[in-house]
């Protein structure tokens, strides 16, 4: 039954990180995952706002297993950096942060790196968050745009964020950034928790639905696929219909799955082969 192509399942590295990089790369290997959308966590890949590990070397170690980084994260949810900063002078810090993530996606070849709205201080007036998370968004999307790189805006849940939450809040967002370089990503468990479908959200975006964070929801725990109750056919009987080629990418993001994340990954996969086309 093919509705996707292998190439689209796509996993991450986060739920690895109590193990090292090779020891996740020699599980896609092994598994059959052929993509990657890279996490950048200490563990596995130094990010800051001064300096990042050598890139070089991780393509070596990617590139020698068969496997593709084909997007890319830059952890947001930390007081250090994140897209809506509380203070002039933490903006800076925040930019260059990901703007160095723009650096090492384009040396990895990635066309994509995530992005979300940050979350505001709930002393603050939320229309200062929203003004920052727009400022920073925009200015990134100027300089994705000169590396030739797509930023693809999240939703967060509620329980989050006060700013980008639904479909509603993240088109106001994307329509106030004004910049033709960030688009749009599903990921199912924040649009689920919001009582929102994959057919929404194509509606509202068509084409500029450009990448997904793609698990079984329950619908608030980022679940493998066969843990939660969503309906994997219809959904993926839905991107068929609207022609989605970008990535499905399992954000295994539960902690109760870090303790083996090569069954978590193994599960994912055999339950998505069966709807591959090669």
């Amino acid at each position: 039954m093919g509705l996707i192509q292998r190439r689209q399942a796509a996993v991450m590295n986060q739920h690895y990180q109590r193990y090292s990089l090779d020891y996740f790369l020699d599980a896609q290997q092994r598994i059959g995952f052929t993509s990657i959308e890279l996490w950048c966590g200490a563990q596995h890949f130094w990010l800051d706002d001064q300096r990042y590990d050598d890139v070089q070397s991780l393509l070596r170690k990617v590139q020698r297993r068969g496997l593709e980084v084909v997007s890319l994260t830059c952890p947001s949810f930390c007081f250090q950096y994140q897209y809506a900063p509380f203070s002039p002078g933490v903006a800076d810090y925040c930019l260059s942060y990901f703007k160095k993530g723009l650096a090492v996606a384009e040396d990895l070849g990635c066309t994509v790196m995530t992005v979300n709205s940050g979350w505001g201080c709930m002393d603050r007036p939320r229309q200062e968050s929203w003004n920052a998370s727009c400022e920073l968004l925009r200015q990134l999307a100027e300089e994705a745009e000169q590396r030739h790189i797509t930023l693809a805006l999240e939703s967060l849940r509620q329980d989050e964020t006060d700013l980008a939450y639904d479909l509603p809040t993240t088109r106001q967002l994307i329509e106030q950034v004004g910049h033709p370089g960030l688009k749009v990503m599903a990921d199912t468990i924040a649009t689920g928790a919001c009582g929102e479908t994959l057919e929404d959200w194509f509606a509202a975006f068509g084409s500029d639905l450009v990448h997904m964070h793609f698990l079984d929801g329950d619908p608030f725990v980022h679940n493998i696929w066969g843990d939660g109750n969503y309906p994997l056919e219809q959904m993926l009987r839905c991107l068929q219909a609207n022609a989605y080629t970008g990535y499905l990418v399992q954000e295994v993001a539960d902690e109760r799955y870090f303790a083996d994340p090569v069954a978590a990954d193994l599960q994912n996969y055999r339950v998505l082969s069966r709807f591959f086309s090669d």
